[in-house]
């Protein structure tokens, strides 16, 4: 599955379940020997921190809603394939459930994804999940917790929520989070503004006990205490076949107490959109099918515009561990059913037109 994170999932089980209304946070601090994990069990939101040893695999996890003092233990096994088995039990070593799936790590991907079934004891039809790693690797105080904005308009039929990173015990925390927080607010304001103006007719349409909607969630593709670099995951509903949603990305230097811009990685003059877009079409083009082995058609025909080096086309990039990410909204390179497509390109690849002073300095030691 390709990295639409929780978005396909996520968005199609929370639009057809009422949202957790809750103020409990999660508590992104210091990343340690375990990954980190969010993730959603049908509509239900949890946190997951897992160890791997060998073919041992073991953690905890809490659901949001319930929060991280009701931690559920997690232990298991994982195969040189990454299928694993994880039985879950409560503090008094009671079997709660059981997660079958796989962890797969993925070049084109920050971090790790796990997706399978999540079931209870003696339950003939499982759940579906999916999880996503969080690249924390902060020192000292600093950590991460969620804000999140509710709001609920019943003769509209619309409901609105966020949930977004807030950062603390950091250098010029105050900057990142006015810019994160007015980002999602102002995502959030304008489709407001748009919805309460649909007349009562138009929503005769809707169909019963279904909202409009927009959401937005978030994954840390990259967080210490030089620099967070987040994904904004965008999904809206206002009637049709299917939501839609697309993606907003922030990189920000806590050092310099700024957002990062992509011509700010490289060399003054230098055509980096060029070098990027080539880069990112030879590897979108050159995609296969898994199980046919036939081209996927990606950035290719009438998709072809969409990985051009034009700005519009690579404003959505993410600092990682592995390289330069990009994402590319669904539409852009690929058809809707193809989702959302993710290119890394290695540091090394870029290292000629990096500014030495820049923030891609860091990763190319």
């Amino acid at each position: 599955m390709n990295k639409i994170k929780i978005s396909i999932y996520g968005f199609v089980f929370l639009s057809l379940a009422a949202f957790a209304q809750v103020s409990t946070a999660a508590n992104f601090g210091r990343q340690t020997a375990e990954s980190l994990f969010k993730g959603i069990i049908y509509d239900a939101k949890f946190e997951m921190s897992l160890r791997r040893d060998g073919d041992k695999l073991s953690g905890s996890y809490f659901y949001v809603k319930s929060g991280g003092a009701n931690r559920l233990k997690l232990d298991g096994t994982i195969d040189a394939s990454g299928k694993f088995v994880l039985r879950e039990t409560d503090a008094a070593g009671k079997t709660t459930g059981e997660f079958t799936g796989t962890w797969t790590e993925d070049a084109n991907h920050s971090g790790a994804t796990l997706e399978g079934e999540w079931r209870k004891p003696k339950a003939t039809e499982p759940l579906v999940f999916m999880a996503t790693e969080q690249l924390i690797y902060f020192t000292g105080a600093a950590k991460i917790t969620d804000s999140r904005i509710s709001e609920a308009v019943k003769p509209k039929r619309l409901t609105l929520s966020a949930e977004y990173p807030q950062l603390s015990g950091a250098a010029n925390a105050d900057g990142f989070n006015q810019l994160v927080k007015t980002r999602v607010t102002n995502e959030i304001a304008a489709f407001k503004k748009q919805m309460l103006a649909v007349s009562a007719e138009d929503l005769k349409f809707l169909p019963a006990g279904v909202n409009n909607y927009i959401d937005i969630g978030y994954d840390v593709e990259y967080a210490d205490n030089d620099f967070v670099s987040v994904t904004l995951l965008r999904s809206e509903f206002t009637g049709g076949a299917h939501p839609n949603y697309n993606f907003l990305t922030v990189n920000y230097d806590l050092k310099n107490n700024r957002e990062i811009k992509l011509g700010d990685l490289f060399k003054p003059g230098t055509k980096y959109l060029g070098t990027i877009s080539a880069l990112a079409m030879k590897d979108l083009q050159n995609r296969k099918d898994a199980e046919s082995g036939e081209n996927r058609g990606l950035a290719q025909d009438i998709f072809a515009d969409g990985a051009l080096p034009k700005p519009e086309n690579y404003a959505r990039w993410n600092l990682t561990k592995k390289g330069l990410q990009f994402t590319f909204d669904p539409y852009q390179v690929a058809s809707y059913a193809e989702g959302a497509q993710y290119v890394i390109i290695p540091y090394s690849a870029l290292k000629a037109i990096a500014r030495p002073d820049g923030a891609l300095a860091k990763f190319m030691k």
